[in-house]
């Protein structure tokens, strides 16, 4: 995958939340306290203590210095009053800034932790479906299956011209819709638990008018737990096929699905069960099996008399569902590779299909498929003996008996995206006995549209080819040359945008770090002296920021290279046109406590008194260089891990 394009995508992702952020005036108010999230009361307050000692305005008699002391501590202040209260805490953890008010409205009405842990994920999964409600709660599918197959195969359409002058008539000589498909549904909540879906589907047929039906069903879902769902489907109209399936995944990757359907209101018809579980066979792929029963099976005497074991070949109103065993395995090589491979066996066919994925990068990617189909060929019995012949296939007489080959087929599928929302496609099947056909898909969102074009029905090598070699040359060159250079433009012009905006942020934010900075020096300025006396820990240097040392964040003794390169890093974050890194000499040292200095994770440093911001959406990471016992100690670490100093892998002598 193409890293560059990746890390850029990334990039103005992080400035479009760090600028939403900061344009809201946000905290992470662990961050300003220097606590983890697990933190106890009685350890915010020792920490409020610690840094009302350096910042309470009545310790500062200067006039200019004691506003600067009055701003820094109203935040060290908010942050106090909102982690020591249960009730706003948790609505902080939840929802973040925007949940601190509710908090404060509902938490004399609840009486635990777990309740107000409920309300505010309440309260969140409402925002996140008032957000996307427009987009994910419906969703629709046409798909337009065309003969092509006269325009483009000159054997084809030879072919076609013989049949016709053979019947007296005159072919087409052109596009045949052979066939039309359409879906759509909604989906709304009726409660926090409950959800209620509309679904209606058509399916229209140019050769068999009979052959075509539509249907509306209704669904009732109700969650039991995060793990848990169950949902019933009833249809509006004829066929009545009724259907109950619950899910349940008891861990990540782990799932037991059931479902039921009635085909028939009636008493003759046997339900159609199907039970499917998957499970992790490795942290890098799942493996999962399913079994149908159909509707075609005896174990009661009025069954036997049930339209779907008919063998007649005259239409009836219910579907005629066979048994089947399918078993498969889905993985992932890499973040870039995907693969899976599946076997099915039902009463009259089996077939094995297998398929690999790869992203060329992240807007484009190529996936491959094989498919091979095997038929048991079961002659028609006489009408006598109907009943008792269908009852007596099932998938394990299906795989013990002869199979013929079917048919032999080959897909490549290649996806494009051409913005945020929206991919489109270009399928290419390539089979022995099912010719070559061409589908082009578009999917915004939750819609879809599908143009299957059959290109010939019997197997062309040459009209394969370029059905698969062309549409990839063009679609390879049309990204690397045309689509890709313009969204790095696009994508630099915005950063651009946003930089700008952020400009003022930024100097807001670098004056206030150093506001704090001067208002703790006098006091940072006597503390390492003593622990410089006392050979104890010092502050040498720190840098916060885009740090351009060439090394990997971690804790290891390869940070004996950075010696080397510290000056002239020092030097190239003062002659940049744009600041890159900041010094947080002062302000680290200000957080040392009995000769430790411990920064929790999970969060940005950037709001640690004395810190700011300054590479507006890039990676940041922390470097410091310290004196422990005489000795000097490097270590560098990125933006959310946790530091703990002094550690003895950091020394560099």
């Amino acid at each position: 995958m193409d890293s560059e394009a990746w890390n850029e995508e990334q990039r103005l992702r992080n400035m479009r939340k760090e600028w939403e952020a900061a344009s809201a005036g946000e905290h992470d108010y662990y961050a300003v306290l220097n606590v983890s999230r697990r933190a106890t009361t009685e350890d915010i307050r020792e920490a409020y203590r610690r840094l009302s000692r350096l910042f309470h305005p009545d310790r500062h008699h200067d006039a200019e210095k004691q506003e600067w002391a009055r701003r820094q501590f109203h935040i060290i202040q908010r942050a106090h009053e909102i982690l020591t209260d249960p009730a706003v805490r948790a609505a902080y953890d939840q929802l973040g800034e925007q949940g601190i008010s509710m908090g404060k409205t509902v938490g004399y009405k609840l009486h635990s932790v777990k309740d107000l842990q409920d309300k505010f994920e309440r309260e969140a999964r409402m925002r996140r479906i008032e957000n996307v409600d427009e987009w994910v709660q419906s969703q629709s599918e046409i798909t337009l299956s065309v003969n092509g197959s006269e325009v483009v195969s000159p054997s084809a359409a030879q072919s076609s011209q013989q049949n016709a002058n053979n019947k007296g008539t005159h072919g087409s000589g052109g596009l045949v819709m052979q066939q039309l498909f359409m879906s759509h549904s909604f989906t709304a909540s009726l409660s926090d638990t409950v959800s209620g879906t509309i679904e209606g589907r058509m399916l229209s047929r140019n050769s068999n008018a009979s052959a075509s039906n539509g249907v509306v069903r209704v669904m009732i879902k109700r969650t039991l737990g995060p793990q848990t769902w169950i949902s019933f489907t009833t249809p509006v109209l004829p066929p009545h096929v009724v259907a109950v399936e619950a899910l349940h995944c008891p861990s990540l990757g782990t799932f037991y699905q059931t479902k039921v359907e009635q085909h028939a209101l009636d008493i003759y018809t046997p339900p159609a069960i199907t039970v499917r579980a998957g499970r992790p066979l490795s942290p890098y792929s799942t493996v999962f099996i399913a079994a149908a029963t159909g509707n075609q099976y005896v174990l009661s005497s009025m069954w036997a008399t049930s339209s779907a074991r008919t063998l007649s070949k005259q239409p009836t109103r219910v579907s005629r569902k066979p048994s089947s065993v399918t078993i498969g395995i889905t993985g992932a090589r890499s973040t870039d590779e995907e693969l899976g491979a599946n076997m099915t066996a039902t009463s009259n066919q089996a077939y094995i299909q297998a398929w690999y994925k790869r992203k060329i990068d992240m807007y484009f990617s190529v996936t491959g498929g094989l498919l091979v189909v095997g038929h048991n060929p079961q002659p028609v019995p006489p009408s006598g003996n109907a009943t008792r012949r269908a009852s007596s296939t099932s998938p394990a007489s299906a795989l013990a008996a002869p199979l013929l080959l079917g048919d032999i087929s080959f897909n490549i599928d290649m996806v494009g995206e051409i913005d945020r929302h929206t991919k489109l496609g270009w399928k290419v099947d390539l089979g022995i006995a099912s010719g070559v056909t061409l589908t082009v898909h578009l999917r915004r969102f939750r819609n879809s549209v599908n143009l299957p074009i059959l290109l010939t029905p019997m197997l062309e090598l040459e009209l394969a080819i370029y059905a698969s070699a062309i549409p990839m040359v063009v679609a390879l060159a049309l990204h690397y040359f045309v689509l890709k250079p313009r969204r790095r433009r696009l994508i630099q012009r915005q950063m651009d945008m946003l930089k700008d905006e952020q400009r003022y942020q930024l100097s807001q934010q670098q004056r206030q770090a150093q506001e704090a900075v001067h208002l703790m020096a006098d006091s940072v300025g006597r503390a390492r002296k003593q622990a410089l006396a006392a050979n104890g820990l010092v502050i040498e240097s720190a840098l916060y920021g885009d740090l351009p040392f060439g090394i990997a964040a971690q804790d290891t003794n390869i940070l004996r290279a950075a010696m080397a390169k510290f000056g002239a890093s020092r030097t190239a974050l003062s002659t940049t046109d744009e600041p890159r890194a900041c010094d947080v000499t002062i302000a680290l040292h200000a957080l040392v406590v009995g000769d430790q200095l411990v920064i929790a994770g999970s969060g940005s440093k950037q709001f640690l008194p004395g810190f700011y911001d300054p590479t507006f959406g890039a990676p940041k990471s922390l470097f410091v260089r310290y004196r422990f016992k005489g000795k000097i100690h490097e270590v560098i670490v990125k933006d959310d891990q946790a530091l703990a100093i002094p550690m003895r892998e950091h020394c560099i002598e």
